[in-house]
C-alpha cells in the first residue's frame, strides 16, 4: 500500500504546484483572491457557495463563498482538500496517521477493501495497524494496515476466553485439586496483543491463538501450581512435548516459556521480554502458533506460553 501512495503523495505535490501556479490565470476569468489572499469562485459576479467542479476537480467553499482546505464535514460526512483546494480520494496522510477517501471523497471508518486487501479505519478514519479487538473479535495487521488473516478469521481467544474452566485436557491426567484456581483469560489476551505489537514492529506476522495450544499451557501452568513446582520438566520426567504427542498435536517445531509472580498476571510479559531467550522465543520466525495459558492459584499468578508451527 504504501508505494502506491507514495505515488498519490507525488502526484498531490505536482498537482499543488500547477494550481498554485494557475490560480492568478483563474482570478481574471472566476477565480477571485480575496483581499486576505483567501480565494472565491465568481460566477456571474456571485460568490459560488458549497461544492463547485472546475475542470473535473472538486472545491468546496464555506456559507462566506471562501474556498476551504483541510478537514471539512458535509452532511455528516468528512471530506480532505489539499492546500490547493482539490477534494482528494483513495489513501492520505494526515498529521501522521493514515486516512482512507472513497471515489466521492467521503472518508471510510470500518472496513476497507482496496487493491485486494483489507483494511479497518476506527470511528476517527484512522488506519489500524497490530493487533485490534473489533466486535470481540481480535485481527492482526501490519504495520502497513494489511490484514494478516481472512476478514472472517475469528480469534481463538474469543471463544476460549469464555470457558474460564478450560484446563483438564482430554487424553492427559486429570489434575489434583490442591488448590483453588481461577483462569486469567484477560491476561491472556493482553499477552497476545502485547506480543503481536513486538513481532508487527519488528516485521514478523502475529501469533494465531491456538485453541489446542492454550488448554496446553493452562493444563501446565495449573500443573505447576497443583504440584508445587517451577520447571519446564515436571516431578514425574514428562514436559510439554510429552502431552503434545500423547494427545496427537502435529507440529514441526515447538517451544515454551513459563514465568510467576505474586501481584499482576499482565507483568508476566515483560518478564519474558526481559529475558532474551525467552523473548527470542516470542520473536522467533518460525513459529505461527501459540498457546497462553494464566492461572491464579496458591498465591501464584502462573504463565506458560506453548509456542509451534
Amino acid at each position: 500500500m504504501k508505494k502506491a501512495v507514495s505515488r498519490r503523495i507525488i502526484n498531490v505535490c505536482i498537482a499543488t504546484a500547477t494550481i498554485t501556479a494557475l490560480l492568478p490565470f483563474r482570478a481574471s476569468a472566476q477565480w477571485y483572491q480575496n483581499s486576505d489572499r483567501t480565494w472565491s469562485y465568481l460566477d456571474e459576479n456571485t460568490k459560488v457557495k458549497g461544492w463547485k467542479n472546475v475542470s473535473g476537480i472538486w472545491y468546496y467553499l464555506n456559507t462566506n463563498g471562501i474556498m476551504q482546505t483541510g478537514w471539512v464535514c458535509d452532511s455528516g460526512n468528512w471530506y480532505y482538500l489539499n492546500s490547493a483546494g482539490e477534494m482528494k480520494t483513495g489513501w492520505i496522510m494526515d498529521n501522521e496517521k493514515w486516512y482512507y477517501l472513497n471515489y466521492s471523497g467521503v472518508m471510510q471508518t470500518g472496513w476497507i477493501r482496496d487493491d485486494g486487501k483489507w483494511y479497518y479505519a476506527d470511528s476517527n478514519g484512522v488506519m489500524e495497524t497490530g493487533t485490534v479487538n473489533i466486535s470481540d473479535k481480535l485481527y492482526c495487521f501490519n504495520e502497513s494496515g494489511e490484514l494478516q488473516q481472512t476478514k472472517d478469521y475469528l480469534a481463538e481467544s474469543s471463544k476460549i476466553a469464555a470457558d474460564s474452566s478450560a484446563v483438564d485436557v482430554s487424553g492427559l491426567p486429570q489434575l489434583p485439586n490442591n488448590y483453588s484456581i481461577s483462569v486469567q483469560a484477560s491476561a491472556e489476551s493482553q499477552i497476545l496483543e502485547l506480543m503481536n505489537e513486538k513481532r508487527t514492529e519488528a516485521g514478523l506476522k502475529p501469533l494465531i491463538l491456538d485453541s489446542t495450544l492454550v488448554q496446553i499451557a493452562r493444563y501446565k501452568s495449573d500443573h505447576m501450581i497443583q504440584y508445587n513446582y517451577f520447571d519446564h520438566t515436571t516431578p514425574e520426567g514428562n514436559n510439554w512435548t510429552s502431552w503434545l504427542d500423547a494427545i496427537g498435536y502435529k507440529y514441526m517445531s515447538t517451544g515454551e516459556n513459563i514465568a510467576y509472580n505474586n501481584y499482576d498476571p499482565v507483568e508476566l510479559f515483560k518478564q519474558w521480554w526481559n529475558s532474551p531467550e525467552h523473548r527470542a522465543n516470542m520473536m522467533k520466525t518460525s513459529y505461527n502458533k501459540v498457546g497462553i495459558g494464566v492461572i491464579n492459584g496458591n498465591g501464584k499468578c502462573m504463565g506458560t506460553q506453548t509456542f509451534s508451527n
